[in-house]
């Protein structure tokens, strides 16, 4: 690098007129003093700062005299530089690579710069065309003081990747100002919107994904742009623009779970219901004829998936329980479409505001639906038992029936006490129950809060007694035809899905009503439940082996135990080995856990949006338990456990107070209560 020649190495670059890097920009100095291996520099700006010698990028063969003052060396700074990018605007570097790219060699920027300026070459004209090569990412490439200029398939190359970074410039540019005009409020035309289709998928990847988001550096250069810093702008702007709603389940698009069904999948649900009504026309050998059997559903007056269906009738003395289930796995076969896609969902998903079905409506809720007035396949566990409900004998069948009756909860409570079968089936379900408390079963009478939400945002809440008879009814037969059907396949070695629960680290007084502080502790000693391919106990249904086998229509676990049953009943052997069948389970358990956390997070959210609409209102609670700094509140209204800051008078557990309602937050998933 050349420098003024002096004698004395320190006094040599005093006044020195130098090039160099600072806040990202070349900037022109002057060299007042050196410090050691470092200089001070003033600047143009007026700073000065402490560099080394490497930091020059030019050192002019011309200099200033500190001994003029700071202002007069400040002001001369601001000419020179001022000088050199008047100079640099001139400059081509196009057509000076075009001169000399076929004799690559080192050049000199005084050379460079005779082959632009016609006039005398000063300092200046060396140092603009020193800027220009060094600001330029495509002609030249620094060697030293000198430049080299670039291979042309390089330019070629290096010119694309420059017109790519500034179309995607502009395109940054485009999108922070559309982002901007949202979040103000001031909403684009749809033309507008079409052409911003790539931000908006930035915005929407940001919002599921935060920092996780694909494009994350992306979406915060436009936001940044924008001006824009609230957390919550992207899912905000996207309401606004109408892609989103305000209420959009962004759970259940982060976990890219489906919710629509493909042509195709379609397509083979509808031959499978085709299917099914040609099969239910008669009777096939490997089928028992059960449609003289008075056989009704008993669910939820908004239920349209019926899996099952109960029939009671009394043989030589003995009663004979029916539980018939719904038989998917007659016309979903292995592998086919149908089956991919139950298997990708794993099962049906329960929200609020509606059900994402594991299986096509033209099915569930058609044709194999155990609907009322329909003959329907069917897997039936026919059940002989004293009428002290002592069990004598079970059968497992492939079986046609026909569903006499729809019944509701609520129709089956008004009938249980004067119809037959319904109060002999009752009865026999409170005998069933008492047998599993003898062997050791849990009853938790925990009133079920469900919530609805209408079309047009309603909420509504409602409480189930899971003790009313027709619950009772209902839930006895389903674990009993489970823990046989268990017990079946554990008899046969029939390689299924086993559930189970070992023992609580404590037992309680069990109470036939709900109290909440009793059932709280009993439910927190309570051991997690599992699921796996070798028998075991179920201690809190009191039974030695238990399965799921009667929502094969929503559960797909339940699916594999059908086609385990179908296959060892008209074949000798099941459909899977057992290692198939852990591999199935494997493979499903991820979209099983997906969908209780979405199911979960929905239930929340819109608890949360209802009591939101209560902000300021008065609540009865319950104290569950005290921690240190908080207490544990049930609200019983909606059956939501939620903490109070412990302050002002000592509570216990099972005090009953009044809170009051301070702050909600849905999707935050924040719920603030005080003592009223």
């Amino acid at each position: 690098m050349a420098a003024p020649s002096k004698t004395d190495p320190k006094a040599r670059w005093r006044g020195t007129v130098v090039e160099f890097f600072a806040d990202k920009k070349l900037m022109v100095g002057v060299c007042l003093e050196a410090k050691g291996e470092r200089f001070l520099v003033l600047t143009e700006g007026d700073r000065e700062l402490s560099l080394p010698e490497s930091r020059f990028l030019h050192v002019a063969p011309q200099a200033l005299r500190p001994e003029n003052g700071r202002d007069r060396l400040v002001e001369a700074l601001r000419r020179i530089a001022l000088r050199r990018e008047q100079l640099r605007a001139r400059i081509d570097l196009s057509a000076v690579w075009e001169l000399i790219w076929a004799e690559p060699a080192p050049y000199a920027c005084s050379f460079l710069a005779g082959l632009v300026f016609d006039e005398e070459i000063t300092p200046d004209h060396t140092a603009a065309m020193f800027r220009a090569c060094a600001e330029d990412t495509v002609h030249f490439s620094r060697k030293g003081e000198m430049f080299v200029p670039t291979p042309p398939e390089m330019v070629e190359q290096l010119l694309h990747q420059k017109a790519r970074k500034e179309e995607r410039e502009r395109e940054i540019k485009a999108a922070a100002e559309f982002v901007k005009a949202v979040w103000e409020e001031d909403l684009p035309t749809p033309t507008d919107v079409a052409a911003q289709g790539t931000c908006i998928e930035v915005l929407k990847e940001y919002a599921l994904y935060e920092t996780e988001a694909p494009r994350y550096r992306l979406a915060r250069d436009i936001l940044s742009r924008a001006g824009i810093t609230a957390p919550d702008a992207p899912f905000q702007m996207l309401v606004r623009l109408g892609i989103w709603d305000e209420d959009e389940n962004l759970l259940l698009q982060r976990l890219s779970l489906p919710t629509d069904f493909r042509p195709e999948v379609l397509e083979e649900a509808a031959y499978a219901a085709r299917e099914v009504v040609e099969l239910s026309a008669h009777v096939s050998e490997q089928r028992t004829d059960l449609t003289h059997l008075h056989t009704v559903t008993i669910d939820s007056e908004l239920t349209r998936d019926f899996d099952d269906a109960l029939s009671c009738e009394v043989r030589d003395g003995l009663l004979v329980l029916g539980v018939h289930i719904a038989d998917p796995a007659r016309v979903i076969l292995p592998d086919s479409l149908l089956d991919q896609e139950a298997r990708t969902r794993g099962t049906s998903m329960y929200l609020p505001e509606g059900k994402i079905p594991m299986l096509p409506a033209l099915l569930s809720e058609g044709a194999l639906s155990l609907m009322a007035g329909e003959v329907r396949l069917a897997m039936s566990v026919l059940v002989t038992l004293t009428p002290a409900a002592e069990i004598l004998d079970f059968q497992v069948t492939p079986s046609i029936i026909h569903v006499a009756e729809r019944l509701t909860y609520a129709e089956a409570d008004a009938r249980i006490g004067s119809d037959p079968r319904l109060t002999q089936q009752f009865e026999t379900a409170l005998r069933l129950r008492e047998a599993r408390f003898s062997h050791g079963a849990i009853t938790l009478p925990i009133p079920q809060v469900e919530l609805f939400v209408e079309p047009d945002k309603c909420i509504t809440i409602r409480t189930v007694d899971r003790e009313a008879p027709s619950q009772i009814l209902v839930s006895e037969l389903m674990i009993l035809a489970n823990s046989l059907v268990a017990q079946f396949c554990t008899q046969q070695h029939i390689p299924i899905v086993y559930r189970g629960q070992a023992a609580p680290r404590e037992t309680l007084p069990s109470s036939p009503t709900y109290e909440p502080v009793l059932h709280y502790r009993q439910q927190r000693s309570m051991s997690p439940a599992k699921i796996g391919l070798e028998p075991m106990r179920h201690s809190s249904l009191g039974v030695e082996v238990y399965t799921t086998f009667t929502s094969p229509l929503r559960r797909y676990v339940d699916l594999l135990s059908h086609r385990q049953l179908r296959a060892y009943l008209q074949q000798g052997e099941p459909l899977y080995k057992e290692e198939q069948l852990r591999g199935l389970l494997a493979e499903i358990e991820p979209s099983l856990s997906h969908v209780g956390m979405v199911e979960q997070e929905r239930r929340r959210y819109w608890l949360f949006k209802y009591l939101a609409q209560r902000k300021g209102d008065v609540l009865p609670g319950v104290i569950l338990d005290r921690f240190p700094r908080n207490y544990r509140v049930l609200l019983p209204e909606v059956m939501q456990e939620v903490d109070l800051p412990v302050g002002g008078k000592e509570l216990l557990p099972g005090d009953r107070v009044q809170v009051r309602i301070e702050t909600v937050h849905p999707r935050e998933g924040v719920l603030k209560i005080s003592l009223a």
